[in-house]
């Protein structure tokens, strides 16, 4: 398909690049990063529109989009703002380039950053199987986010405003949802960003402020469908989740999975699990 010079681009369905044409953008990201995309190698996600390649070079190369009206300074800048945290094993961000697409109507990113040696956990944010990890990943993974709440930043993760509107659209004014700890958080710590046998914390594009505890409230919602690595989650982490601001937190998670439920009428796997949970919570933030 041609596109007018006269008129504006036409639209394209860009979620999945696995699907569309992309020799001219993979030539561009080798010209501007003067690196070799292994293409056979490239992983593709089919909800976000990235993509992700290993160089000749032997390190990673993420492809992202936006289009050129939505451009998020916070979410665009993510990998290299987060060169700056400290005491968390993950990727180590060297370059970038970024350039407009007028043919397609949106802005390319390529981020270039050391190979992670171990594979994700899981190909969605949630698992469905134990990933029988050694205890001493999760010694590392207790670390690496202590570690991380210590970090000091203006960027947001997940702030008041849309906790409370979530919250309150599901269960109404049950239990003052103020926040009162915050910390820094990843904001999408589930095991599509988490690497085994060794940890690595994986696609930094959300990290910022957050409640005290979110990180882990995430992991423990994405296991849910193995409950004793859920419980686990919730005995490592209790320092945190057994706070109010803890349980704040997995209140919101349990909203969202309601939410979706009213919305589609379609439960996923853990809709009534949830919803025995959230009953607990407000029971206990009340």
């Amino acid at each position: 398909m041609s596109y007018s010079q006269k008129g504006p681009p036409v639209p394209l369905d860009l979620d999945d690049l696995s699907t569309v044409p992309l020799d001219d953008v993979l030539e561009r990201v080798e010209q501007r990063l003067g690196r070799q995309l292994k293409r056979q190698d490239g992983h593709y996600s089919q909800w976000n529109g990235t993509a992700g390649f290993p160089t000749d070079a032997d390190t990673w190369i993420r492809l992202a989009w936006r289009r050129t009206e939505k451009i998020n300074t916070q979410a665009w800048t993510g990998f290299e703002a987060a060169a700056a945290i400290e005491g968390v094993p993950r990727p180590q961000w060297s370059a970038a380039a970024v350039w407009s697409d007028a043919s397609r109507g949106i802005v390319w990113r390529a981020d270039e950053m050391t190979l992670t040696s171990d594979p994700a956990l899981s190909s969605t944010g949630d698992i469905a199987a134990d990933p029988h990890l050694s205890e001493q990943w999760w010694a590392d993974l207790h670390s690496a986010l202590f570690n991380l709440a210590g970090h000091s930043t203006d960027r947001v993760a997940m702030g008041q405003t849309h906790l409370s509107a979530r919250i309150h659209e599901i269960y109404g004014d049950q239990v003052d949802t103020t926040i009162t700890d915050w910390a820094c958080a990843h904001g999408d710590l589930g095991y599509a960003n988490l690497c085994g046998p060794r940890l690595t914390i994986i696609d930094w594009e959300s990290w910022g402020m957050g409640p005290v505890g979110w990180d882990a409230a995430c992991l423990w919602s994405a296991s849910l469908a193995i409950p004793a690595l859920a419980e686990r989650i919730l005995i490592l982490f209790e320092d945190v989740l057994a706070t109010r601001t803890g349980r704040l937190s997995r209140l919101l998670l349990c909203a969202n999975t309601a939410r979706a439920f009213r919305r589609t009428g379609k439960p996923a796997p853990q809709t009534k699990t949830m919803a025995a949970v959230a009953e607990s919570l407000l029971t206990e933030l009340r």
